[in-house]
Formats: structure tokens, C-alpha cells, sequence
């Protein structure tokens, strides 16, 4: 049997088709480097961020999905104490001038952006839920201030709070959504909030990061 010959034209189409596999490797290689790296840095920006925060110990525990927070009921009166210490959001204090409304998004002053990345990105569980549907403004924000007040001993670090978009409403204005906002602000254990995926409520609710005695 004869051998096959191969013509100069062929070993140039070879060599071309060997030198273009070469630089697809290469490529690829440089590829995995540059993601390595950016991982690398992301990983080194979130642990500046949280510098001398005392991580929660894991455990291999089912996390529950979120649940409606149990609030007292709002027709029965309360010892002056309690009420004043569940009842301290101010409908007066006007907070538009902190918060990025366009974006939905709030950070307290001195909190890393990080924590805010990780809120928007789901790095944490919601824990606990509120919602307002069908409350009067009033009603909505004595139900926040005792849901805020509530969550302080359930060291929740996320909780959510669904305030709608407003449909319901006679002018047809989201008050609860601008309302829940300025509340938020004004409560010291609240470090940033952003809007809620579209899953869980979207622009219908907000969630809310929270101090943590012993993780932040």
C-alpha cells in the first residue's frame, strides 16, 4: 500500500491548525487565571470588610423557609413601658436624603458596602417576615416598630418586610413602601436594607440586614 504524501500546502494548513489550538489553550489558561484572581480579591475585599466579625458557628441543620412573625394584637392595650419601647418610629422624620430610592437600596453610615453586596447577592437566609397587607399606615408602623423591636432577641441577621407596591391604595401611591423605609432608618439596629428579589416580593418588600450582638 502506498503512503499518503503530503504537499507544503498541507503542512501549512497543519502547522496553522496546531498553532490556533496552542492559542486556544492559552486562552483558556488565561481565562481560569483571571477568574482565580478575581475570586482571590473578592474573597480578600469581603474579609477586610468583616475584619474582627465573630463568624456563627455551622451546623448541617435544614434551614427552615421564613415565617410570619407573631405580633401582638394591635386592639388590646399595652403596659406605657412596652409601648414606648415598641412604638418609637416617627412618621415625621423624612429619611429620602439617606437612602438610594432609585436603587431601593439604604447603608448606614460606617457599614461596609460588602455587608450590602452579600444582602442583595441572598448570602443570608431571611429568617423572619412581616407583612403589612391590609394595615393603615398607622397600624403598619406600630406593626414594624414591635416587629423590629421582637427581632432584636431572635438574633435574626435578615428578616423581610412585605409592604406591596400600593395597588390597593385610593391615590394609588406606595405610602407603606416610603413609610417602611423612613422606619427603617430611624431604627439604630438596622445596618442596610435593599428590595427583595422578585421571589420573595420584589419591590413589594424590602430586606432588612440587622446588628448582631455576636456576629457583628
Amino acid at each position: 500500500m502506498k503512503a499518503k504524501s503530503y504537499g507544503l500546502a498541507d503542512l501549512n494548513l497543519l502547522k496553522k491548525d496546531l498553532e490556533q489550538e496552542l492559542l486556544a489553550r492559552e486562552q483558556a489558561a488565561l481565562a481560569q487565571k483571571a477568574a482565580k484572581q478575581r475570586e482571590q480579591a473578592l474573597a480578600s475585599e469581603f474579609a477586610t470588610a468583616v475584619k474582627g466579625i465573630i463568624p456563627l458557628k455551622t451546623s448541617p441543620k435544614y434551614i427552615h423557609p421564613p415565617r410570619d412573625m407573631k405580633l401582638p394584637e394591635l386592639k388590646k392595650p399595652r403596659p406605657a413601658a412596652t409601648t414606648k419601647a415598641k412604638d418609637d418610629l416617627s412618621d415625621g422624620f423624612d429619611a429620602r436624603h439617606l437612602r438610594d430610592d432609585e436603587l431601593g437600596i439604604y447603608v448606614r453610615q460606617g457599614v461596609p458596602d460588602a455587608l450590602l453586596k452579600k444582602l442583595q447577592q441572598g448570602f443570608w437566609p431571611t429568617a423572619l417576615r412581616l407583612d403589612l397587607h391590609g394595615k393603615t399606615a398607622e397600624e403598619a408602623r406600630i406593626a414594624t416598630s414591635a416587629f423590629l423591636y421582637q427581632v432584636q432577641n431572635s438574633k435574626a441577621r435578615v428578616v423581610s418586610i412585605v409592604h406591596g407596591q400600593g395597588y390597593g391604595s385610593k391615590t394609588g401611591e406606595a405610602v407603606l413602601k416610603q413609610n417602611v423605609r423612613n422606619w427603617l432608618v430611624q431604627n439604630h439596629n438596622v445596618l442596610a436594607f435593599c428590595a427583595a428579589p422578585a421571589k420573595a416580593g420584589g419591590h413589594g418588600a424590602v430586606l432588612v440586614l440587622l446588628h448582631v450582638a455576636e456576629a457583628i
